[in-house]
């Protein structure tokens, strides 16, 4: 669940003066840094009127300060626009002496923090203390007038100038003066030569010294306020200085301003004040960085999300989740309050769960809670897992309440009728039983009555061989006994002709019901351990006569440990049916090859036999399997051999499939299950 960040203390933590505002100009948030800058506390500022808390300065008069102020915000709030004012001055109440005030010079900037339907939320101003840089100027200023004193004041203006060097030695910010138009280093303060570390500067032309500088265009700027003696103002400029050897090269930005001064009336140099501002510009750059990214997180968050301001609970946030749920889109939804969108909710708890959670200040977490929104249907309530999380102040009190909700309207209902289906299952099944109970009773009378047939189509399939063997030998003996005459006459010969048919379809179809008749009885084999490797040797031993007769190349790849539980009978019959096939139904037109091989895989063994004989259509391979199938008539068969085989497999559990192209091979793959 997302955790609700105190802005507060968000705000405690930062490093730079800070305020939070809200749209009416109270201040909601101060950063420590602002209260040591203001020398004030915490309690005497957040919740006040900003104008309130820092009224007109009654000891500068002359100062627009608060006026400008109050220009900066309008124009946030209206335009929607951060908004930087110019450097301005506002002494402060000096706490340790009542009626005394500090002197403070701000450099203040207003950035708008928006909704994203581009709506001022809360206006953060920054009011960074440039007091020493201004002061700095004030004293670089003086400098500059006094330079412009006739020949006859020079060492007054020596004297005053070695002062003021006094001064920028002691100052936080980068000072330093170039003289000529080759912009010749005249003076640095330590903070400036700290920028080039163990670099000769004083004396050698900007060129020379900090080629950097001239190769990121400062020299450029340098020379147009040399020709034109207009002051330039530098804006958090980039610049990156050469490092030491062993070290990486730093990015930083500056505020500066290029000032020329001038001697006797001409211009002799240009006067650098520059400051530091790469903390808050990567801040900046940070922080922008960040709000895009939890805007977009929210945006694109797949649970609903929205804040509420105040007990009257007024939307402050909804993403497009959240309007989906409440059926509107966020912009109908903001600046609503919660019970005139959903009036229905205050009837259903909803009223009194809020008023407690802002008064106890405790998160609420429900499942799969019912509630009645105003797009459903009557009587069929939405169901929710949400969270209301209250957010606090500085000060611990309950400013806003946060939802995240997900819709599980879908699921309960899914398992609502899944229950009402195992109710009606579960009487269905009590007439099953009674069902089941009447059909184990036929099938007990129908297992009787086929293993009846079973054993009379067994008798009459082989209490029938004699006779037919006996009439057989009695054509036999007939033909042995008539003239030749007679034996070729017209009817005699037909009517022989038509006995040895008879008697041939007699002998196949007896042989038939034999065969089913075996296939009936063998799924009651016993399963057990078997070594395929020795019944794939024993069936070899067996073809041995018609591999040699079809001259087949027979090669098997089989590994001596591995094992099928099967029925030995069943599982020989199988291999039997594969080989002879794949011997009888070789190609004339080349040497029979055929391959066996097995091995052992997650679901079972896999046994393949493979050959490159006369090879099956589409239409062939569907026909296969079927009772009675025969696709080559020029070999012997009665067409039940792989129907037998598939049935002793799909028997066992296990499957038995073709892939075969025409005058190309066919290749069987059974699976044996593990």
């Amino acid at each position: 669940m997302p955790v609700a960040l105190d802005v507060g203390l968000l705000f405690h933590a930062l490093p730079t003066p800070y305020m939070l505002l809200s749209p009416a100009l109270v201040i909601e948030a101060a950063s420590d840094a602002y209260l040591r800058a203001t020398l004030t506390k915490r309690e005497r500022l957040v919740g006040q009127y900003l104008f309130d808390a820092f009224p007109d300065n009654p000891l500068s008069p002359e100062a627009q300060s608060v006026h400008n102020l109050r220009a900066s915000l309008t124009q946030v709030l209206v335009t929607g626009q951060p908004h930087e004012m110019a450097p301005q001055h506002y002494d402060v109440p000096d706490p340790e002496r009542p009626g005394k005030f500090v002197e403070r010079h701000w450099h203040p900037l207003n950035t708008p923090l928006l909704d994203p339907q581009g709506r001022v939320l809360y206006i953060l101003h920054s009011a960074r203390d440039v007091t020493a840089e201004v002061q700095a100027q004030v004293h670089l200023r003086a400098s500059h007038a006094a330079d412009q004193h006739a020949r006859a004041e020079a060492e007054r203006q020596a004297a005053e100038r070695l002062t003021f060097y006094r001064v920028f030695e002691q100052t936080p910010a980068l000072v330093a003066l170039l003289r000529d138009p080759g912009h010749r280093f005249e003076y640095v303060n330590p903070a400036y030569q700290a920028l080039f570390p163990g670099r000769q500067l004083v004396g050698l032309d900007l060129a020379v010294a900090v080629p950097e500088l001239q190769d990121q265009g400062f020299g450029d700027l340098l020379d147009r306020v040399y020709q034109t003696s207009e002051t330039y103002f530098g804006q958090e400029m980039p610049f990156t200085a050469q490092p030491p050897p062993g070290q990486p090269p730093r990015r930083a930005y500056y505020n500066f301003t290029y000032q020329a001064y001038r001697e006797n009336g001409q211009v002799a140099g240009i006067s650098i004040f520059a400051y530091d501002v790469t903390e808050q510009v990567l801040a900046r750059q940070e922080r922008a960085a960040q709000q895009r990214q939890l805007q977009d997180v929210f945006e694109q968050a797949p649970v609903a999300i929205f804040v509420v301001r105040g007990e009257e609970y007024i939307f402050d946030v909804v993403n497009p989740s959240m309007g989906q749920m409440l059926g509107s889109t966020p912009d109908q939804i903001l600046g609503q309050r919660y019970f005139d969108l959903l009036p229905a909710l205050a009837d259903q708890g909803y009223r009194d769960l809020l008023a407690q959670i802002w008064h106890s200040g405790q998160e609420y977490v429900a499942h799969e809670q019912a509630a009645q929104l105003p797009h459903h249907r009557d009587g069929e309530p939405g169901y929710y897992n949400f969270s209301y999380v209250p957010l606090r102040n500085a000060e611990g009190r309950t400013t806003s309440i946060m939802c995240v909700a997900v819709d599980v309207t879908a699921q309960v209902r899914a398992r609502q009728q899944v229950q009402d289906l195992n109710e009606e299952l579960a009487a269905i099944n009590e007439e099953l039983q009674v069902t089941n109970e009447e059909l184990n009773q036929s099938n007990t009378q129908l297992t009787r009555t086929n293993v009846d047939l079973d054993t009379f189509v067994y008798t009459a399939s082989h209490d029938l061989k004699a006779p037919i063997t006996n009439i057989e030998s009695i054509v036999l003996a007939l033909r042995e006994t008539l003239p030749a005459a007679v034996q070729h006459d017209e009817m005699v010969a037909h009517l022989l002709a038509l006995l040895d048919k008879t008697i041939a379809r007699f002998q196949v179809t007896i042989t038939q019901l034999t065969d089913m008749t075996r296939l009936q009885l063998a799924h009651t084999g016993p399963v057990e351990p078997v070594v395929l490797a020795q019944v794939v040797e024993d069936v070899r031993l067996d073809l041995t006569p018609l591999l040699l007769a079809a001259q087949t190349q027979l090669t098997v790849d089989l590994t001596p440990e591995l094992v099928v539980s099967f029925a030995p009978a069943n599982l020989r019959s199988v291999v039997y049916n594969l080989l002879s096939n794949a011997i009888k139904y070789r190609a004339p037109d080349r040497p029979s090859v055929v391959l066996v091989r097995a091995a052992q895989t997650p679901n079972g063994v896999v046994l393949a036999v493979q050959d490159n004989g006369l090879g099956m259509s589409e239409v062939q391979q569907r026909q296969l399997f079927g009772l009675f199938q025969r696709l080559h008539t020029h070999v012997e068969g009665t067409g039940v051999g792989l129907y037998i085989s598939k049935r002793l497999v799909e028997n066992a559990g296990g499957t038995i499939s073709v892939q075969s192209q025409p005058h190309q091979g066919t290749t069987f793959t059974v699976t044996f299950p593990a």
